[in-house]
């Protein structure tokens, strides 16, 4: 820094302060390191300025060093006592030490000092939502709203409230209020393209045949809606890895898997682009994730297992991530391996009838059929209906001869479906094989009756 001249107490004073703005432009242009040193030198200087305490602290928060932060904004308010910016800025820096409570102290502090201060109201209104008091929160913010209601940063905030509590429409008014306001906020479009695609998966989950037809137009037209949002928040913030993310989620739940694959890679470049940023999340195991099951439904297998790997790496998902690896391996005749992920996302999730299932069928491509038995009846007892793992059970029992258990398990997949015709057609091989001719030739007859490859040609 440049040494001060030896002046007289107002250019002194000048010179703090054209430095002070330097230090400013630092903070402006998120060099918070430059900002750090500046104003802690400014300190030394000039112990009883409060400006360069407070900024000096504004920059340790800004650079993730929320302790130091925090005795900075205490020898601020030593200076300037309950000053409102250096107390929602100490709250700020409590909220990053997790210490939620001190900062809602602070806050109250402010609305004590200054009743009609919107951002202590909107700082209250974040703590409430981050302690899930949802209620409370939107009340906090609807008292900024009233206090300053041209402030759009409000209105998104009342949009997320009314989000979480499932007021769709409420939450859709408030943030297309604020993109009136502002058009360019990415943050808007980001959380407005969220709530649509929280819609499609409500309109996604409902079975109700009489309406589908309307259901499925109303869908469609909150994806198109969503998709939009985010492809709108990108477009202002190209580096917007989360807008890339859920749009590519987005696109892969409905199986739209080319444009899916665009966006989660274009998630990840920008993610290697960002990781500097100190907001930064890294995101790319859950992009890895997903970019797996494209892979595999693309029957790249091998690439699949790669992406879950990192997945993996990424702690995301673990169950998840290990099971569909463990499919994937299955693919390729990698059963060994698939067996070993799937003990490993048993041991994370041991009433997954998913897991439990492809544990059974894994051990079965094995002929450990004892072992196959014991995953199927896991399966079983965790969803009784599950008709492959009775199916495959049943085949398994035939394998170590018991076939009287295997002709109970046919049993009740046919009580299930009395058109399963690969079940008929099972149960009438073991008939054969008991010599039961007659019951067996009944069942093989209605299995091709009802289009079994197998039996037709036994009849050949």
């Amino acid at each position: 820094m440049d040494n001060l001249p030896s002046c007289d107490a107002q250019k002194r004073d000048n010179d703090v302060n054209s430095l002070i703005n330097k230090g400013l432009y630092y903070l402006k242009n998120n060099d918070f390191i430059a900002a750090i040193k500046l104003f802690a030198e400014l300190t030394h200087i000039d112990d009883e300025n409060f400006t360069c305490w407070f900024y000096l602290g504004k920059a340790r928060l800004k650079n993730n060093q929320p302790e130091k932060a925090v005795k900075d904004f205490y020898k601020a308010l030593k200076i300037i006592p309950n000053n409102p910016d250096a107390l929602i800025s100490l709250g700020q820096a409590y909220e990053s030490l997790n210490e939620k409570n001190k900062a809602k102290e602070c806050y109250e502090k402010v609305i004590e000092l200054q009743p009609e201060n919107a951002e202590a109201y909107c700082q209250l209104g974040f703590y409430y939502s981050e302690t899930n008091q949802h209620e409370l929160a939107m009340e906090y913010f609807i008292m900024a709203n009233q206090i300053n209601p041209s402030d759009a940063s409000t209105y998104i905030n009342l949009g997320s409230s009314y989000d979480v509590l499932g007021y769709d429409e409420k939450a859709v008014e408030h943030y297309k209020t604020a993109l009136d306001m502002n058009p360019e906020d990415s943050v808007a479009w980001y959380l407005l393209g969220t709530l649509y695609m929280d819609i499609v998966s409500k309109l996604s989950d409902k079975n109700d045949e009489i309406s589908a037809i309307t259901e499925n137009i109303s869908k469609n037209k909150y994806f198109e809606l969503a998709k939009t949002a985010f492809i709108k928040a990108t477009s202002i913030n190209p580096d917007y890895i989360s807008a890339y993310l859920n749009l590519g989620i987005l696109l892969f739940n409905e199986k739209i898997f080319s444009e899916a694959d665009f966006f989660l890679k274009k998630a990840i470049e920008c993610g290697q682009v960002c990781k500097t940023n100190n907001d930064f999340v890294d995101v790319s195991p859950e992009i890895n994730y997903y970019l797996g099951l494209i892979a595999a439904e693309n029957k790249c297998y091998q690439k699949a297992i790669e992406h879950f790997k990192l997945a993996i790496d990424g702690n995301y998902l673990n169950e998840e991530s290990y099971l569909n690896m463990a499919i994937s391996f299955l693919q390729i005749d990698e059963n060994k391996l698939a067996i070993e992920s799937l003990l490993v996302a048993f041991k994370l999730n041991n009433v997954n009838h998913e897991i439990t299932y492809q544990l059974g069928f894994a051990y079965f491509l094995q002929a450990e059929y004892e072992r196959a038995i014991k995953y199927f009846n896991i399966t079983i007892k965790i969803k009784p209906n599950y008709r492959d793992a009775h199916y495959f059970k049943a085949i398994s029992l035939v394998r170590i001869g018991a076939n009287e258990k295997a002709i109970k398990c046919f049993n009740l997949i046919l009580n299930l479906n009395h058109s399963d015709h690969f079940a008929l057609y099972q149960k009438g091989l073991i008939y054969l094989n008991k010599k039961e001719r007659k019951k067996a030739m009944i069942l093989m007859n209605r299995a091709r009756e009802l289009g079994n490859k197998d039996a037709e040609n036994f009849f050949i």
